[in-house]
C-alpha cells in the first residue's frame, strides 16, 4: 500500500487506520480513508494493466532480456532472487614490488621516487624489472604491473621480458583494458 500512495497520503492514511481501530473515526473521516484506498486500488490496477501491456508488447515484438537490460543487471537479478549462487566477486591484489630489500604495494596511489625512479629508468631503458617484482610466480599481478608500467611510460615492455615474467602480451592488452576501465 506503501507504494501506491504519496507521503503524505500514506501518512494520512495510517492516521485514520488508527483512528478506525480505535473507534474514534468521524464519517468524514471514514468517508475520507475510503477515498484513499479507492486511489490506491486504482492505482494498482492500472499498475497491473501497465505491466500486462509491456509484456503484451514483448510477446508481440519477441524482445529478448538482453535487449532491455544488460548482462550485468540480469546477473544481479539472478543472484538477487537466488537463481545462481550469490558468487564472490574475484579478488585483485595490486602489483607488489621491492627495491633494496623494501616492499612496496603498488596502489591507486604513485609509487615512492626511492622506487619509482630506478624501476621506471630500467622500464624505459628496455631492461627487465623481475628484480623489482616482488611476486614473480603470479602472471596477472605480473601483467598488471606492466601494464601500469607501459601507461606511465609511453614504453612498451619487450616480448623476452615478458617471457621472464611467464606472461604473454594478450594477459598485459588484458590488464591494460582493466586499468582504462
Amino acid at each position: 500500500m506503501a507504494k501506491l500512495l504519496t507521503d503524505s497520503e500514506f501518512q494520512r492514511f495510517s492516521e485514520l487506520q488508527q483512528k478506525q481501530a480505535s473507534f474514534t473515526i468521524t464519517i468524514e473521516e471514514a468517508d475520507e480513508l475510503r477515498d484513499i484506498v479507492a486511489r490506491a486500488q486504482k492505482k494498482r490496477d492500472d499498475r497491473a494493466a501497465a505491466m500486462q501491456a509491456i509484456e503484451t508488447y514483448i510477446g508481440q515484438f519477441d524482445i529478448s532480456p538482453e535487449e532491455l537490460f544488460s548482462a550485468e543487471q540480469i546477473g544481479d537479478a539472478a543472484r538477487t532472487f537466488g537463481l545462481i549462487p550469490a558468487a564472490k566477486k574475484e579478488r585483485v591484489l595490486p602489483p607488489s614490488l621491492t627495491f633494496n630489500g623494501k616492499p612496496y604495494q603498488w596502489t591507486s596511489r604513485a609509487l615512492p621516487d626511492e622506487i619509482r625512479v630506478p624501476l621506471f629508468d630500467a622500464f624505459k631503458a628496455g631492461q627487465s624489472v623481475k628484480d623489482f617484482i616482488a611476486t614473480p610466480k603470479d602472471a596477472n599481478r605480473n601483467a598488471a604491473t606492466i601494464a601500469r608500467l607501459e601507461r606511465e611510460t609511453g614504453a612498451v615492455y619487450a616480448d623476452a621480458w615478458l617471457e621472464e615474467l611467464s606472461v604473454s602480451r594478450a594477459q598485459v592488452d588484458e590488464a591494460t583494458a582493466k586499468l582504462a576501465a
